[in-house]
Parts: C-alpha cells; sequence; structure tokens
C-alpha cells in the first residue's frame, strides 16, 4: 500500500494491524522513520478555528518500510490490508450491564 505522509503519521500513532504479504497472521504496526520529514501540519498554521495547512510533498521521499511490533522491518508495499486499532475503536457498553460502577437503573424489569 501507498501512504501520504499525513496518514504515516497517524499510523504512528494508532498503531493499527496490518496483514502483509507472506506473513502468516497480523502485524501491529510500530514506527517507520520519518525523521527529516516535514510534521503533520505546517507550523504556525493551527488556530482554534483552523486545523492547519497541511504540508505540502505528500508523496515526497517516503520511507519504504515500517517496523513492527516483532522488532522486524516489513516493505509497506507489501500491507495488503490495514485494520483500526482495536485501541482507538469505540466500544459500546450496555447500561444494563452488571459492571454499571455508577449503578443508574435503566428503567428495565430484573
Amino acid at each position: 500500500m501507498k501512504f501520504p505522509l499525513s496518514q504515516l503519521h497517524k499510523l504512528g500513532k494508532s498503531k493499527p494491524m496490518v496483514e502483509v504479504v507472506g506473513v502468516e497472521g497480523e502485524l501491529q504496526w510500530d514506527y517507520c522513520n520519518l525523521e527529516g520529514l516535514p510534521g503533520e501540519i505546517v507550523p504556525g498554521t493551527k488556530t482554534m478555528h483552523h486545523m492547519g495547512v497541511i504540508p505540502k510533498g505528500q508523496w515526497d521521499n517516503l520511507p519504504e518500510t515500517f517496523t513492527a511490533t516483532d522488532g522486524k522491518e516489513y516493505k509497506m508495499d507489501d500491507i495488503h490490508t490495514l485494520i483500526p486499532s482495536k485501541y482507538n475503536a469505540y466500544k459500546h457498553k450496555d447500561v444494563r450491564d452488571e459492571s454499571n460502577w455508577l449503578g443508574f437503573d435503566d428503567g428495565g424489569e430484573g
């Protein structure tokens, strides 16, 4: 897969699961070397009402490999599936759950 620079910054924070050609099972993205590349936004452009300007060159001089949490390097071109991180997924909690520590009554019987 090909990723723009802005997405590489996000992948480094969210650490998603990926599936790579030739590797059995899922791997967790740890990081890729972004040293010397622009940051997520152009400095001085983020305000209270604007999220900032994305730097130019989103596809220029990007790294070709990433390091998984197993410590090994893999080619980004070999990624065939990107699975959002389980830690960033919203998990619905049923108010009727027994571990409802606030003790709210859901109004149901039982």
